[in-house]
């Protein structure tokens, strides 16, 4: 199943077969994130980091529109460390034929020590 954060409804692909689940909003994706096999989503840092977190892969649609849009950089950085694939909303049906989603690096998991660790060293010096 794809999950896709724009229209509504469900929809199977004539040609693949694929399942697309779409919706506009929903305050927790948590289930459908799960359930996907791919994420196609705005390249928010909220949606991104949640989809990495379950470490399914990503195509982040970079909403091009935006005024000082941090979902560009956030989406170039991600993808140049590897970890998503993106496209704007005009490049997205040729990224998505091209892209090798199987060739994604997995996104780290969190390590809370690191920010405990930092708070100790500025706490103390």
């Amino acid at each position: 199943a794809v999950v896709s954060t724009q229209s509504t409804g469900d929809l199977i692909s004539p040609i693949t077969g694929m399942t697309i689940r779409q919706f506009d909003y929903s305050p927790s994706i948590q289930s459908e994130i799960e359930s996907a096999d791919l994420v196609i989503a705005h390249a928010g840092a909220g949606t991104a980091l949640e989809v990495l977190r379950k470490g399914k892969p990503l195509l982040c649609v970079i909403n091009d529109d935006l005024m000082d849009n941090h979902q560009t950089e956030l989406a170039e950085e991600l993808s140049r460390e590897g970890h998503v694939v993106s496209a704007t909303p005009g490049t997205l049906a040729e990224v998505f034929r091209g892209a090798q989603f199987d060739r994604l690096k997995p996104f780290p998991s969190v390590d809370p020590s690191l920010f405990r660790d930092f708070i100790a060293g500025v706490a103390c010096s």
